[in-house]
């Protein structure tokens, strides 16, 4: 029984070991409660989107994606005006960057980021929802979801929502219920009065009429000259103009007039302008770093999110995306500089995906994760160091994505890699930013530069000096935008302060001889400070120089580093333990079936006698 229990026990272990995955939860979001939008999620999304009885308009991003920043402003100015609709229809928004919410982003096939999408209320939990017009302009998407709202409203009983379609009748009867009618004419594209009618659908006992210009029979009763204009509807169908003009805070103001004469409170626009400023201004600043290190550290933050999260984001990958996984993998285990552990970790990830037509992106997330756990891959604590921006938004994932990218286009000129030629190391990295890059802006500016490659690049020292020109470019291109760090302002690099012999003299030319030694010097020579705060004595003897040693054979990192033997050991460790479990198992067994048989054997003896 004590062998019995040793092997259950290690049975429980495996099981247990096996269907742990780690945590990777760091909060990184643009956005934040007091900005008045709904967080949302995997914990909170059923129960708000899909058993609440509002509509959404939701945006699902990416912490890291340079659009995503870009979108945020417009984004919360357009949450913030729409506020007040909150009864009837709420702006959220989820973070597909935090690994808790991925099998949501999944589930809802979320393929590129900003997307933003509409849901009635309860919808079906196979709606993926209604894709939304996202603009920088706050009134365009306004209008949009208006129109979503007006479908909703016309299609299901579920929406409370005060009256929005079109009127159609001539004939404008009194309600006894209101106090206060009002009609406003406009036409078709004028959104002016469901706007208002949504805005004042609160304030009871009075009602405001949608009236388009095509409905001509009450059009000519008007009289109608500018568009949109504003009536108070009186009895025997008598109506008084007060206002014209496409201006919402006249017909606001006129209609609250109104209500001040009948003795009923007037209607409170949200003030948002300090609201908005407070919201889009007021950050806190965070930690930097201004030199020139290459660290593992974010070396490894970004392989990590690149394959627990980005791959992970598709629900299938087949074709070309697969294809691109599968050379991606392949460079790094040609070229990412990891322990002997961290290759066992990218090589069997390979081994699962390259002889398939189709990968399930849950089950190879489970496969990752398990291996993680099993194997320990990572040598630091994958924090950012070189990458960490001055606020939450900035840097971190974009930042590690180049440094890894120019990392292996180093490492593969250094070791002259046979596998991969100059050009295949670029397309490789282009698959991946193409399929798999979540910042879908970035995506298509980088896939823009990539079609120079085949004729400027013939050689592996070629692929790093057109990396380092497209990297440049696209700093050029951001500079001064908003996805920029302030405290990291987008240079052309490297600054004269740390190559000099890099820039020619007296003119804005470079020399590229010095820019590839300097590049190559730089992405070879790679920090182990596994994070921000480590006190390191001497910076030289804490970097992987290729000529002088290797992560695997750094003295100071003995205890993080899988080396050939103690690999073997591990793995001899586990087959015994698991042959052993086995063995118990099967004895167990065959001991129940003696026992069931010697039970059997005995009732017939004691029926039919010696």
């Amino acid at each position: 029984m004590l062998i019995w229990c040793s092997g259950h026990a290690v049975i429980v272990l495996l099981v247990a070991a096996l269907s742990t995955a780690p945590a990777y939860t760091e909060l990184i979001g643009l956005y934040e409660e007091s900005d008045l939008l709904e967080i949302l999620d995997s914990t909170n999304f059923n129960d708000k989107v899909l058993q609440g009885n509002t509509s959404y308009v939701i945006e699902f991003y990416n912490a890291f994606c340079g659009h995503c920043i870009r979108f945020s402003t417009p984004w919360k100015g357009f949450g913030i005006q729409v506020y007040g609709w909150r009864n009837y229809v709420k702006v959220g928004v989820i973070d597909c960057s935090n690994e808790i919410n991925s099998q949501t982003c999944r589930d809802y096939e979320v393929m590129a980021y900003p997307t933003v999408r509409y849901f009635p209320p309860r919808p079906a939990s196979s709606n993926i929802g209604i894709e939304f017009t996202r603009s920088f302009n706050i009134q365009v998407m306004k209008d949009f979801l208006i129109k979503m709202l007006q479908e909703t409203q016309s299609s299901t009983n579920v929406s409370t929502l005060c009256d929005i379609q079109p009127f159609e009748n001539v004939i404008v009867e009194m309600d006894s219920n209101n106090i206060l009618t009002f009609i406003i004419i406009s036409t078709p594209n004028n959104k002016i009065a469901q706007e208002l009618i949504i805005d004042f659908c609160p304030v009871k006992k009075v009602k405001i009429i949608s009236v388009l210009n095509s409905n001509t029979g009450l059009a000519e009763l008007l009289k109608t000259e500018t568009y949109p204009s504003l009536y108070l509807v009186e009895d025997n169908n008598q109506f008084t103009l007060l206002a014209s003009g496409n201006n919402k805070t006249n017909f606001t103001n006129t209609i609250n007039t109104y209500l001040e004469t009948v003795h009923m409170t007037p209607f409170s626009l949200f003030d948002i302008t300090t609201t908005l400023y407070n919201l889009l201004f007021h950050k806190d600043k965070g930690s930097m770093h201004n030199d020139n290190t290459v660290y593992l550290s974010d070396l490894e933050a970004t392989l990590r999110y690149s394959l627990e999260h980005e791959i992970l984001s598709r629900s299938v990958i087949s074709g070309e995306s697969l294809n691109a996984l599968n050379s991606y993998l392949e460079l790094l285990i040609e070229c990412f500089p990891s322990s002997i552990r961290g290759k066992k970790f990218i090589k069997l990830i390979w081994e699962n995906t390259h002889l398939n037509k189709t990968v399930s992106g849950e089950k190879l997330g489970n496969l990752i994760n398990n291996y993680e756990f099993l194997l320990k891959p990572y040598v630091t604590k994958h924090s950012w160091i070189g990458c960490e921006g001055s606020q939450p938004m900035y840097r971190k994932y974009p930042c590690g994505l180049w440094t890894t990218f120019h990392t292996l286009s180093v490492q593969a000129s250094i070791k002259n890699l046979t596998t991969f030629n100059g050009r295949q190391v670029l397309q490789t990295i282009a698959g991946y930013v193409k399929y798999f890059f979540g910042c879908t802006d970035c995506s298509e500016h980088f896939m823009n530069m990539a079609t120079t490659i085949q004729t400027n690049v013939s050689s592996l020292d070629d692929a790093v000096l057109w990396l380092w020109s497209a990297h440049n470019q696209v700093n050029q291109r951001l500079t001064g935008d908003v996805t920029e760090d302030p405290m990291h302002p987008k240079i052309l690099f490297p600054l004269k302060v740390y190559c000099e012999t890099c820039h020619q003299n007296g003119t804005d030319e470079w020399n590229k001889t010095e820019v590839l030694k300097y590049l190559k010097n730089m992405y070879s020579a790679i920090s182990l400070q596994k994070t921000p705060y480590d006190n390191i004595d001497s910076k030289y003897d804490n970097l992987i120089i290729p000529s002088k040693r290797s992560i695997d054979d750094n003295s100071n990192y003995n205890n993080n580093v899988f080396d050939e033997e103690e690999w073997k050991i591990d793995v001899s460790t586990c087959m015994i333990s698991y042959i052993l479990s086995c063995s118990v198992l099967m004895i167990l067994f065959y001991l129940l079936l003696v026992k069931k048989r010697c039970k059997k054997n005995k009732y017939i003896y004691f029926i039919l006698g010696k």
